[in-house]
């Protein structure tokens, strides 16, 4: 009986098919733990549906907030506040530190309360110091303010722990990679809504003084808000209703499964309706067949690894075990790296740019814009980066999603190189540049979404324990590069009639393009153990 339910629906060892209709067709649900089969993002009243939009539209408002400083600070708030170029590398960390604590914190309440309660909860304590941001008036206030505002930061773990509650296994990458991508587009949009309402104050009347305050109350704040109202009024716990409701349907299965009697839904009963016709349909391989590459596992170590695993609260016997597993420590190492990267380069692009093509017809104005081009590719580069990982897994099994993680990664690491070599010993254009940039992006948010892909085969009790560890790693990233970038900063000295001139902005890409390489090396190396 065990084996006949393991193998008889298809996508419960990641070959469900793909059809278009999927995506505004009803979900098609795995009775073993009431996930989606599928990805039915237009059928936007399925409570599936519901839960990723809401999942994408909280990490996109918390991201346009929480980078709304950036493309202000390179020129309006630093000529407001009298900054000097090291202020203003201090304020871009300060704008990282809080995050990382906060993630770590979110994890564990993920599994505890559920992920809806705490992206809200985070959505309104970030819209404060959001509000607060109008009201400094120097670099101690505006450290303070971003540091709290990078509570937003947190998002990212109830956006990955609520998707991945949501969808199963067979196509949670290509949940998580688009909920995340999408997400992320907040990074990239924030230039042109934050500069645009600049421009626009100040040419209603308002001084720069007052113009860039007056940004901060006027989006980031009511959107924020508003959102939050949106997670708490529409949103839901988990397939199973509420939070605490959770093992409802993990504990069905288990007596289904041992045949003993049990209350199922309509929905329960027409989904096991389904399994007993597939399996008059199809027979039963044997055990430990090859299927699609790989080894079949038991049913019942599926069942019991990830089928019916439901989030659990993180106790000190199930902490450790995840902090000595090399597993999840890949997947830290590989966030670290590319989202650690991106973070830095979201607040530190506008002011590179404009160094080094500053003209009369170049302002920080253009400069912040050309540098949007970075975070907007999240639109299609995290979702390809979770499709690819899903299609790798239906047809080779997860150690290729792994692979997939890990060559997207190391790439980043060897177009980061590219770009401080472009930049250091060629004459470098702004189409050079913006091209590396591009190139860097697609393999660095590609590997963003294989790592939302991958983490939750590891660990499926803990789901956002390792989130938040996996996303922890990613701030502590944005630190490290940032840090590498004020004390790499470089110079630009222009050609005179008796010098070539110099450039050593570069410098800064090269070093972080060789740590990159080098990190993510080792971990070609670590087995997969029991992840399935």
């Amino acid at each position: 009986m065990e084996r006949e339910i393991a193998n008889s629906h298809p996508g419960q060892t990641g070959e469900h098919k793909f059809q278009w209709s999927s995506l505004w067709k009803k979900a098609e649900v795995n009775p073993l733990n009431g996930k989606s089969f599928t990805f039915p993002i237009f059928r936007f009243w399925d409570m599936y549906s519901t839960t990723f939009w809401l999942a994408t539209l909280g990490f996109f408002v918390a991201f346009l907030s929480w980078f709304a400083f950036s493309p202000l600070v390179p020129e309006a708030v630093r000529d407001d506040l009298g900054l000097s170029p090291a202020e203003v590398v201090n304020s871009n960390l300060a704008a990282l530190g809080g995050t990382a604590i906060v993630r770590l914190i979110a994890g564990p309440a993920c599994d505890r309360y559920g992920p809806r309660k705490v992206m809200a909860g985070l959505l309104i304590l970030g819209a404060i110091p959001s509000g607060l941001a109008a009201l400094v008036t120097n670099i101690g206030q505006l450290e303070a303010v971003r540091f709290f505002i990078s509570i937003l930061g947190g998002t990212f773990v109830p956006t990955q722990a609520w998707t991945t509650t949501f969808f199963d296994k067979s196509i949670v990458g290509t949940a998580n990679a688009f909920a995340g991508g999408w997400g992320n587009l907040g990074g990239g949009v924030t230039v042109a809504v934050m500069i645009g309402l600049y421009e626009r104050f100040i040419h209603s009347g308002l001084s720069p003084h007052m113009a860039w305050r007056v940004c901060f109350p006027s989006v980031p704040v009511p959107c924020l808000l508003l959102v939050a109202g949106m997670v708490l009024l529409l949103g839901r716990d988990h397939p199973a209703g509420k939070w605490a409701n959770r093992h409802q349907l993990s504990g069905s299965t288990v007596a289904v499964l041992q045949g003993q009697p049990v209350n199922l839904d309509a929905d329960e009963m027409a989904a096991q309706e389904r399994i007993d016709s597939d399996k008059e349909k199809a027979p039963v391989p044997p055990l430990g067949s090859q299927h699609h590459g790989r080894s079949d596992p038991t049913a019942s170590n599926m069942v019991a690894s990830v089928d019916i695993a439901q989030s659990e609260p993180l106790t000190l016997k199930t902490l450790l075990p995840i902090l000595a597993d090399l597993r999840v420590w890949m997947c830290f190492v590989c966030y670290l790296l590319t989202f650690g990267l991106e973070t830095a380069l979201d607040a530190g692009l506008p002011g590179l740019i404009n160094t080094l093509f500053a003209s009369s017809t170049f302002n920080h104005v253009d400069a912040a814009y050309a540098a949007s081009t970075y975070g907007l590719l999240n639109i299609f580069a995290r979702p390809v980066g979770g499709i690819i990982a899903d299609m790798l897994y239906s047809r080779f099994g997860l150690k290729a999603k792994v692979w997939w993680l890990l060559g997207t990664a190391l790439s980043q690491g060897v177009a980061m190189i590219g770009l401080g070599m472009y930049i250091n010993y060629s004459n470098a254009t702004l189409g050079g540049v913006i091209g590396f940039i591009v190139l860097i992006a697609t393999t660095g948010f590609a590997a963003n979404g294989a790592c939302y892909a991958v983490y939750g085969h590891l660990r499926p009790k803990n789901i956002g324990a390792v989130a938040g560890l996996v996303g922890a790693g990613g701030n502590i990233g944005g630190l490290f590069y940032t840090l590498i970038f004020r004390y790499q900063p470089g110079v630009r000295v222009p050609p005179t009639a008796t010098s070539a001139g110099s450039n050593t902005l570069g410098t800064k890409f090269w070093i972080s393009g060789v740590v990159n390489f080098v990190g993510v090396l080792p971990f070609f190396f670590v087995g997969l153990g029991d992840a399935v």
